[in-house]
């Protein structure tokens, strides 16, 4: 067991070291993510290998900070995705617990005996657990919510997919982690407890994942990342064409209950980035813009001769009262919907002007 997590371990600490080496805040959170499973792993390979009962004093020795995992994970998408450091807040509980680790392991060997005993293991160990539960899934929910933001971004602009497959290769890594620590802690409370040997599956997927990740990144080392960025002014008329484009051609005007938030969401972009690019690109507001669409579609419904109650089509299109709609409409075409079907209805398209639209 010893020999098969030190090998595991040896790898993965060479290419950390490497791959730190290449420079860069996505390497560097990557080389310090595998530093830290390497320290989880080298308990337990040492231990099996009987280093605990020969050399008591290494009891509470701070090689395993777990807690930093998730933050660290989350620095390098984020890194990826857009090119910035995380806040450090980030690393108070990993501090912590290192901190606690460190003033334990200084403590004369009987009262750390005793104090593993009496607090650690029945009261510390449990909360510990559901603790590092909780921070793994928290960041792997953030990470899924920043790699759908990047995949809608690189989409908007047509670009290759691979920067964010990158992403989405890491998060499920380590999503495969968070499953057999979960199904590992569900078998300990549940089904039956698990002894120190017991766990020894567990730490083999964590090295299995910890080199897949070693191996990727350093492969990708040279990669061209592609992290969302802000367009320069110059730029912000065809970030606007491209979302009104995808808006018109996904149908999002159509919902009643669209707002700002929810389009950016769906933009893969924020919503000051999208009120700025809307305005600056288009001259228009959001509801100018969405509202735009709507009339058009209505006005292409009367010219094509539906004879549908106008009201109805107004609603289809997303409109939430008539008065709103009549105002839109008129401001868009300079008459009212009714009086548009009428010269829409008495004329044919072979002789029908054009109607003058208002700005």
């Amino acid at each position: 067991m010893s020999l098969i997590l030190g090998l595991f371990e040896a790898q993965m600490l060479v290419l950390a070291a490497a791959i730190i080496g290449r420079g860069g805040i996505a390497l560097r959170s990557l080389g310090a993510l595998l530093i830290v499973l390497c320290g989880m792993l080298t308990p337990f390979a040492i231990g099996y290998a009987g280093f605990y009962d020969r050399w008591p004093w290494l009891s509470f020795a701070p090689f395993a900070v777990p807690l930093a995992m998730g933050p660290l994970l989350y620095a390098h998408l984020n890194a990826l995705i857009f090119n910035r450091s995380i806040p450090r807040w980030h690393a108070v509980l990993p501090v912590i617990q290192f901190a606690y680790q460190a003033v334990a392991f200084c403590l004369p060997l009987p009262v750390r005996g005793a104090f593993d005993r009496e607090v650690q293991r029945p009261w510390l160990d449990p909360i510990l657990a559901v603790l590092l539960l909780a921070s793994m899934v928290g960041y792997v929910v953030v990470g899924l919510r920043a790699l759908r933001q990047h995949q809608s971004w690189l989409l908007a602009r047509r670009s290759d997919l691979a920067a964010a497959r990158r992403v989405r290769a890491a998060l499920i890594a380590y999503a495969a982690i968070v499953a057999a620590r979960t199904g590992y802690l569900i078998a300990d409370a549940l089904i039956v407890p698990l002894s120190y040997l017991d766990m020894f599956g567990f730490y083999v997927v964590l090295a299995i994942v910890g080199n897949y990740l070693a191996i990727e990144g350093w492969r990708q080392a040279d990669a061209r990342p592609q992290p969302i960025v802000e367009s320069v002014r110059g730029d912000w008329r065809q970030v606007a064409a491209e979302w009104m484009d995808r808006i018109e051609q996904h149908g999002w005007w159509r919902d009643p209950d669209l707002d700002l938030a929810e389009l950016a969401r769906r933009l893969g972009t924020n919503t000051a980035y999208l009120s700025r690019g809307l305005n600056e690109g288009l001259g228009l507001g959001f509801a100018e813009a969405i509202n735009g669409l709507r009339v058009e579609h209505v006005a292409a419904r009367l010219r094509d001769g539906s004879d549908g109650d106008i009201l109805t089509l107004a609603i289809d299109a997303g409109f939430g009262s008539k008065a709103t709609f009549n105002r839109v409409f008129k401001n868009r075409f300079g008459v009212t919907p009714s009086a548009y079907r009428r010269v829409s209805t008495d004329k044919n398209d072979a002789e029908r002007p054009d109607l003058q639209r208002t700005a």
